[in-house]
């Protein structure tokens, strides 16, 4: 009987003693690193890989046109024009050129967007063919990507298809302004979907 009062005595110290009564640390812990994971600095040596030569980020879509004047020249040939462009609903594009497009072109797309008319900016062009007789489709996503004149570029603020939209509904608008004229330009069929 002495034994077991002296080895229950025993154990319920050093159980006690296990315990921490002071409420500012973090008492004792079994296998430090379980609870506390060793820190490492944002791409220290060994703590990342770097992705593999050529890779592109998931949902991601090379444009290959410089941001030259003759990439913007070559961009009015549609050759980028992917083939889902032309099943596209313009009313897709709508919420988004209201929010990226509308405060400078206008809602309806005739340059003439609350910058405009608060003198924020001037000569915002419009999107008829009497005012931009030579834009495409393949174009206005270069325009989209790269910014032209004023305008900046907005290839991070929308992705891949959003752009596509966006565009859809710019070509409704232009078609609006000029009832039952069809500029040359608005023929993508002939044009070389990119795949």
């Amino acid at each position: 009987m002495r034994i077991k009062t002296i080895l229950w005595v025993a154990g319920s110290a050093v159980a006690l003693s296990a315990c921490n009564w002071d409420k500012t640390t973090p008492g004792y812990t079994y296998m430090d690193d379980m609870y506390r994971s060793p820190a490492h600095q944002t791409y220290e040596p060994g703590t990342a890989k770097e992705p593999a030569e050529g890779s592109v980020p998931r949902g991601y879509v090379p444009y290959t046109i410089p941001n030259t004047n003759e990439g913007y020249a070559a961009s009015m040939a549609n050759t980028e024009v992917p083939a889902m462009y032309e099943t596209l609903d313009a009313e897709s594009g709508k919420q988004l050129y209201t929010q990226f497009c509308s405060h400078c072109h206008g809602e309806k797309g005739d340059g003439n967007g609350i910058l405009m008319q608060r003198e924020k900016i001037l000569g915002i062009p419009g999107y008829g063919a009497d005012k931009l007789p030579d834009i495409t489709p393949g174009s206005i996503y270069h325009v989209i990507m790269y910014g032209k004149n004023n305008m900046g570029s907005h290839a991070s603020q929308l992705n891949y298809d959003e752009r596509w939209k966006i565009i859809k509904y710019v070509w409704k608008l232009r078609m609006d302004q000029v009832p039952g004229a069809v500029p040359a330009a608005a023929d993508t069929a002939a044009a070389q979907p990119a795949a």
